[in-house]
């Protein structure tokens, strides 16, 4: 990785700064406080963001709400722009806000966490260390410069954490305490199986008086069902013989009822045959007296009788005609009396209004006169022919009378005859029936004979039954209580199976976490005796390894920036040992330029190491020193020259207020502040 340039908007002491880093070694040279660090600070924000722990206010101007950072660098040939923001809110707390990637022609929006991870991939550190991303950067590329002798002043087990982190050998750590955690988990789990198979003796105990029971139980229940099997062949033969008691009661029943029904048969045939015998005798005593009736004279009196009803319904007829004849001659009658009546008053004609003679009166009234003797005469003649016909239609209505009552009189003898017929048919029909039920009389009395005595050989029949049907009843009482003995007993047995399945499955269950047991003893055993040995021993080698390689490279260092007088070594808890002519010397006793060539050379051989170990990481061409001098004699920072010719980073960034640098660096960045930061020139 190199960086190409940085862009900052209200970072620190900077408005807007824009600055482009050379290949090489470069010096950002200013006065203390000038603004020197914050373009690393910068340099840093914009990698990673704000790192856990950091305020917002640490890099948001003063007075400023947002503030950017655009760092654009090369990794593998491939130009990279990483640009972030921070905003402060209303309520006054500052987040980042806006992550944008730039890669080749692709610009992508992200995510805090998702910018993070992609940087973390982009500088393949490895994926333990995206949670300590600015750990691995700070010991590898930029260790600020009040750090610097943090790590040698430290206390030596906070170092040793710390150095593992760094070196990702804290796993070891943490795979024992974890192992510890898990050693104990097996051990709880252990304790607790312990309890739950300590009754296994108990029930295994309990599953052999069970299983004892059990066979106690079948073979009683197999007994039983033998017994049951017997008494099942004794309860057919008793049903059977009870069936056929059954049977010969059910066949006297049957006869008895059959007789009942020939008793009641036989005497209504005696009623029936005492009945008809009185009944011949009184039809007997009404066909006595004979009756003569001829259908030839009814019928001659009938075709009279219509004749003569024909011939008055015709006289009515002439009768009705002449009536209304007389009445309207009555009529024409009275019409000329009212002519001769009106003309005899008439003085004038209404006509001609002439007066009328008495000459013509009289022959008018001998006219009228005329007439009405005319109507006399035929008035007479018509009256004399009704009062004929009058006398005739009596004669008439007489002899209707006379042939009906002959008629009526026929008719009665006709049906006493068809009556005395048809009493003699039923006397003859009555007698061949009466003669009929006397045969079956005497058959019934006959089959009533038969059926007594059939009865008679069942008499015994009821007894025998009453004492099977008792022998029964006693032997099913028998049979239910066997049945239920052995219901019960079969229950019995299902539970006391299921009870031993329940025992067995709980021996199997135990047994099985007896051996689960035996094997997280066993386990227990391991972990503690080999595994965590083992991880101690591969820690151990690991730790001697790293510490052989740093003490050798810091001892290099170290000897390079100090006088030859002094040698350093690493103890086993990775600190410094000084001596002078093999007297050890105190830290504290050292000058402030051998502390800070202390310092210097452990930053200096702790980020050769790790480039060393982490030999795919993309940050290894690249090294920032923030005031890696302070407190050098004059010597020192002469020697700081062969410091530059034995680094090997592609690009080396120093932070210095000492003109004497600049002689050693390759390009020059001045930074003046006056209230806020700028670059003042660039060689």
């Amino acid at each position: 990785m190199i960086f190409k340039s940085l862009k900052l908007e209200n970072i620190r002491s900077y408005e807007n700064l824009q600055i482009q880093f050379p290949k090489g070694s470069v010096l950002l040279a200013g006065d203390i406080g000038s603004g020197k660090t914050s373009i690393l600070l910068g340099l840093q924000f914009a990698l990673f963001g704000l790192q856990p722990g950091q305020k917002g206010a640490s890099i948001l101007r003063q007075g400023k709400d947002e503030a950017y950072a655009c760092l654009e660098l090369e990794i593998d040939g491939e130009i990279i722009i990483l640009e972030r923001t921070i905003k402060k809110s209303k309520s006054g707390s500052i987040t980042q806000d806006n992550n944008i990637i730039t890669i080749g022609i692709t610009r992508e929006e992200l995510s805090t966490s998702e910018m993070k991870n992609r940087v973390i991939n982009l500088l393949n550190y490895p994926k333990e260390f995206v949670k300590k991303s600015n750990l691995l950067y700070k010991f590898t590329v930029y260790t600020p410069q009040e750090e610097m002798k943090s790590i040698v002043l430290e206390k030596p087990e906070i170092r040793l954490d710390t150095l593992r982190h760094i070196f990702g050998i804290d796993r070891y750590k943490r795979i024992k305490e974890n192992t510890q955690i898990l050693f104990q988990k097996i051990k709880e789990q252990a304790k607790i199986k312990e309890i739950l198979i300590s009754e296994l003796n108990l029930t295994k105990e309990k599953f052999n008086i069970e299983n004892e029971k059990k066979i106690t139980l079948t073979r009683e229940t197999n007994n039983l069902n033998i017994e049951y099997q017997k008494l099942i062949l004794t309860k057919q033969n008793s049903e059977e013989k009870l069936s056929s008691l059954q049977k010969l009661l059910d066949d006297k029943r049957d006869l008895e009822s059959e007789s009942a029904t020939s008793q009641v048969l036989l005497q209504a045939k005696k009623d029936l045959e005492l009945r008809m015998k009185k009944e011949i005798i009184i039809m007997q005593k009404q066909i006595h007296e004979e009756f003569n009736f001829s259908q030839e004279r009814l019928n001659s009196v009938a075709e009279l009788l219509d004749k003569h009803k024909k011939i008055l319904e015709e006289k009515n007829s002439k009768f009705l005609n002449l009536a209304s004849q007389i009445s309207v001659l009555d009529s024409k009658k009275e019409r000329p009396f009212e002519l001769k009546n009106k003309i005899m008053s008439l003085e004038n004609c209404p006509t001609c209004l002439q007066k009328v003679g008495q000459d013509h009166k009289c022959r008018i009234e001998k006219q009228v006169q005329y007439d009405i003797e005319e109507i006399d005469r035929e008035l007479e003649q018509k009256i004399q022919q009704k009062q004929i016909l009058i006398n005739e239609i009596e004669i008439e209505k007489n002899l209707i009378q006379n042939y009906e009552t002959d008629k009526t009189n026929l008719q009665q003898e006709k049906i006493k005859f068809e009556h005395q017929k048809t009493i003699q048919t039923k006397i003859k029909s009555d007698a061949f029936v009466l003669d009929r039920t006397s045969n079956e009389i005497k058959e019934l009395e006959l089959q009533l004979q038969q059926l007594q005595f059939k009865i008679q050989t069942f008499s015994k029949s009821q007894e025998e039954f009453d004492e099977a049907k008792k022998e029964f009843q006693k032997i099913n009482e028998i049979f239910r209580t066997k049945e239920i003995t052995i219901a019960t007993k079969t229950k019995e047995l299902e539970l006391l199976k299921i009870k031993l399945q329940e025992l067995s499955e709980e021996i199997q269950s135990k047994e099985k976490t007896r051996e689960q047991i035996n094997r997280l003893r066993s386990l227990q055993d391991w972990i503690q005796e080999k595994f965590l040995t083992m991880i101690d021993l591969a820690e151990k080698n690991v730790m001697a390894k790293l510490r052989t390689e740093f003490s050798s490279i810091f001892s290099e260092w170290f000897s390079a920036l100090v006088s030859d007088s002094l040698l350093v070594r690493l103890d086993e808890d990775f600190t410094p040992i000084i001596t002078n002519q093999d007297y050890e010397i105190d830290y504290d006793f050292l000058s402030g330029g051998e502390r800070t060539a202390t310092a210097l050379a452990y930053r200096l051989s702790l980020n050769q190491v790790l480039n060393s170990i982490l030999s795919q990481i993309k940050t290894k061409d690249i090294l920032i020193l923030d005031e890696p001098t302070d407190g050098f004699a004059t010597e020192q920072i002469d020697k700081m020259r062969d410091i530059f010719e034995q680094l090997k980073a592609e690009q080396i960034i120093f932070v210095s207020h000492e003109q004497k640098i600049e002689g050693f660096v390759d390009h020059i960045i001045r930074i003046q502040k006056d209230g806020i930061s700028r670059i003042e020139s660039n060689s």
